[in-house]
């Protein structure tokens, strides 16, 4: 009987028990009817697979509806809200890699390459099956974004099994309607790819700790490198993941030796083993390390800043000097690898094992499969699978940051400190300048039944773990921390805490909904036997445990409803409208698309539509209508000093600090006599900032606020009570906040201020007869 497929399921109830046991028995009995009938199968003829049962059918149906709907809620009129600021970038860039590949290389500041290559890959795809604007449109833009947004939903149904099938079913539902989840999967940035190769790169390890087979292994390996190719932040990924596995190794260490039985009189306050005094001492080590490398990088960033020139230089160095060691590193691999598989060859895999691997023949014979279960696999991992894991990391490094090897140099010494070094210096740099509890603000005022019953899940885990759940803690908790200690804050880095929140809050609805699952199925088959009214069995708990799962039931469905409203509102009602929506973060506004409607008019009216008219476009405007205009070839952009013959352009794009300057240069208005019909419009607007700390105010103690910022907000508790201007006087008053949270979840209504714009002005030459 094969039981080790069920030995990291957590057990809550004597239900779950009974559960796991039939679980047990089903699948013995469907081995030895496996074998039965292959015993009597004729020779040389192929079993017939084995048909699947009526609860897998149920549960794939189950899965799909929810895919269904996580696929439509995200593929909706995908192309309908403007290009955001980063959008256009990344838009733009790869639309250039897909038209030259030499015009592109890895920069750091527009991150990793992984999202040129696939959105070049989506436009030459659009191209083939004959998409409107030759498969390059703001639609084909977001498809690679809502694509890997619907595949991360699915993912739990790989985790079933060390979730709970219910719990794993419950957190993609949750994924399917989060309001940042959903948002961001419509967003061509690439936080939502790296959050669907990290739950990638889990769902590899976790079941290659289970099943120990390559293809799992490649599985996250593949999710890692391609989030590495992705984004910078993966470093924080692999530090969340890597002091996690070193916590477990130092546990299941600790496990082997024995501590209360070697104490005289074996005391009860101790633990039986040494593991949980070396976790303590581990925890405190890491705390320790940690509190200085993050004080390290900290000054190292500022000292970056101060000494850059300097500094660029030592990193340029380490580049062309990584670049000429890293392909010798490969071939010296490659002659490793060669002369292992010879000793296989000519004196068998036995001798090989035998001669190089004494020390991990001893070391597997002392570890136990059972309380050391990871340590046991990394023991016992054949060298064919680190083989192959490392060359799949390296052959999607090489081929998406050397740009399908056009620039393997270059390519190699960015890619391997490039990121980092950017990493670094923006740490300095703070963009943004939101506060450390920016988080703990944004997520709450969204993701409603995601935080109630992720800290439920979260208290259900510490109560009743498992390695799998003690995981999605410390995946959730460490993300929090460290999003809210680095210096860049933004709404869509939310999604690396938000996912692991899910998940928890999957595991935190489990026990009331199966509690009444079983209920109603127990009613439904004595209903179908036509049986007397019938009550609840005392073995699935009495009517009290009944109705505490009602009660959970009717908390989820409560709890819900504002979280969905919340999507809809951001993803549909207001998707271009940042002052009304916090988890929106500078956005370009429909007033782009009006101005663009105007350029096409023009150009249909003197041109007949051959985009022929010239557009001179002044610095900052660039972006984002160097996307818009990319069909005008005549566009000049840094107008007027990088155009010739300035004033015969019929259409001038101005913005922002240029703005005021351009009008009174170009405009006809009652105080200006210029030959351009001018009119003014919104490039960007964002959400009040009234919730950031007050500014720093001089005073006898602190003379000139050295340290600290000199603007700000009220704090987030006046705010959420007052909005941007309290009262002289005014406190916290939790009534006044909790009315105004609920007139914004239901109406909308502003906390503060809604005049936050970035303005652009669209100048059209007189007589033209369109009006701006």
């Amino acid at each position: 009987m094969n039981l080790k497929r069920f030995e990291h399921q957590p057990v809550d109830s004597q239900s779950d028990q009974s559960e796991l046991l039939a679980g047990v028995v089903a699948e013995q009995t469907d081995s030895l009817e496996q074998e039965r009938m292959a015993s009597h199968w004729p020779p040389g003829r192929a079993m017939r697979r084995q048909r699947p049962s009526r609860s897998q059918i149920l549960e794939w149906v189950a899965y799909g509806v929810v895919l269904v709907v996580a696929a439509v809620l995200r593929f909706w009129d995908l192309g309908v809200r403007p290009l955001h600021h980063d959008e256009s970038l990344h838009a733009y860039f790869s639309l250039q890699l897909s038209l030259n590949i030499l015009s592109y290389h890895y920069d750091p500041l527009l991150h990793g390459p992984f999202q040129f290559h696939a959105m070049a890959l989506v436009y030459k795809l659009a191209q083939l099956v004959g998409v409107p604007d030759n498969g390059v449109n703001t639609t084909t833009v977001r498809l690679l974004a809502a694509t890997l947004g619907t595949v991360m939903v699915g993912l739990p149904y790989l985790l079933r099994r060390s979730l709970g099938r219910l719990a794993a079913w419950l957190a993609t539902v949750l994924l399917a309607v989060s309001p940042s989840l959903v948002y961001y999967s419509r967003f061509a940035r690439e936080d939502i790819y790296m959050a669907c190769f990290t739950l990638l790169l889990v769902v590899g390890l976790v079941r290659y700790g289970q099943e120990r087979k390559l293809g799992w292994l490649l599985v996250g390996v593949l999710g890692l490198a391609l989030s590495y190719a992705t984004k910078e932040a993966t470093f924080l990924t692999i530090a969340v993941v890597g002091s996690y596995g070193g916590g477990v190794l130092v546990w299941e260490l600790g496990s082997r030796w024995g501590l209360r039985e070697k104490v005289e009189g074996e005391p009860g306050w101790l633990p039986r083993t040494w593991a949980p005094l070396l976790l303590l001492a581990y925890a405190l080590v890491g705390a320790v390390l940690a509190k200085w490398l993050l004080g390290w990088l900290h000054n190292l960033s500022f000292y970056i800043a101060a000494h850059q020139g300097v500094s660029d230089e030592f990193v340029a160095v380490l580049k062309d000097d990584t670049s000429l060691v890293v392909p010798w590193l490969g071939v010296a691999l490659g002659l490793v690898v060669l002369v292992i598989l010879l000793r296989e060859m000519f004196q068998g895999e036995a001798a090989v094992k035998a001669g190089r691997g004494g020390w991990r023949l001893r070391l597997a014979r002392w570890v136990d499969e059972e309380r050391q279960p990871v340590l046991a696999t990394l023991v016992k991992m054949p060298w064919t699978h680190w083989f192959f894991g490392l060359l799949l990391f390296w052959a999607v490094f090489l081929v998406l940051f050397t740009v399908l090897f056009t620039n393997v140099r270059a390519g190699i010494g960015d890619g391997i400190w490039g990121g980092l070094y950017y990493w670094i210096e923006q740490i300095a740099v703070a963009r943004g300048g939101q506060p450390w509890y920016y988080y703990l603000l944004l997520i709450p005022l969204y993701e409603q039944v995601g935080v109630v019953f992720g800290i439920v899940g979260l208290v259900r885990c510490l109560l009743k773990p498992t390695r799998l759940r003690l995981w999605l803690v410390y995946w959730c908790v460490g993300n929090l921390v460290l999003y809210s200690w680095a210096a860049e804050k933004m709404p869509w880095l939310t999604i690396h805490i938000t996912l692991p929140l899910l998940l928890l809050a999957g595991i935190g609805l489990e026990p009331g909904v199966q509690l009444v699952a079983s209920w109603l199925q127990e009613g439904w088959k004595r209903w179908r036997e036509r049986r007397e009214e019938w009550e609840p069995r005392e073995e699935r708990g009495g009517r009290g445990r009944l109705e505490w799962g009602l009660l959970t039931v009717l908390a989820g469905i409560v709890l819900l409803v504002p979280t969905v409203h919340n999507m809809y509102e951001v993803t549909y009602v207001y998707e271009a409208d940042a002052p009304h929506e916090m988890l929106i973060y500078v956005q370009t506004t429909v007033d782009v698309n009006r101005v663009m409607a105007k350029i096409d008019e023009l150009d249909r009216k003197l041109d007949g539509g051959r985009h022929q008219l010239a557009i001179g476009v002044m610095n900052d405007a660039i972006w984002p209508f160097i996307w818009y205009l990319r069909d005008y070839p005549h566009a000049c952009y840094n107008y007027p000093a990088d155009c010739p013959n300035p004033s015969s352009y019929p259409v001038i794009i101005a913005g922002g600090d240029n703005l005021y300057l351009a009008e009174t240069q170009y405009a006809d208005t009652a105080t200006h006599t210029g030959a351009y019909l001018f009119h003014q419009y919104h490039m960007r607007t964002w959400w009040d900032e009234g919730y950031k700390p007050p500014p720093c105010l001089p005073s006898k103690a602190n003379d000139n606020c050295a340290g600290q910022q000199t603007w700000g907000g009220v704090g987030p508790l006046l705010w959420l009570s007052y909005g941007d201007n309290p009262p002289p006087g005014a406190h916290f008053n939790p009534v006044l906040a909790a009315e105004r949270i609920w007139a914004w979840w239901w109406q909308r209504q502003p906390f503060g201020a809604t005049d936050g714009a970035y303005d652009m002005g669209l100048f059209i030459k007189k007589g033209l007869g369109v009006a701006p």
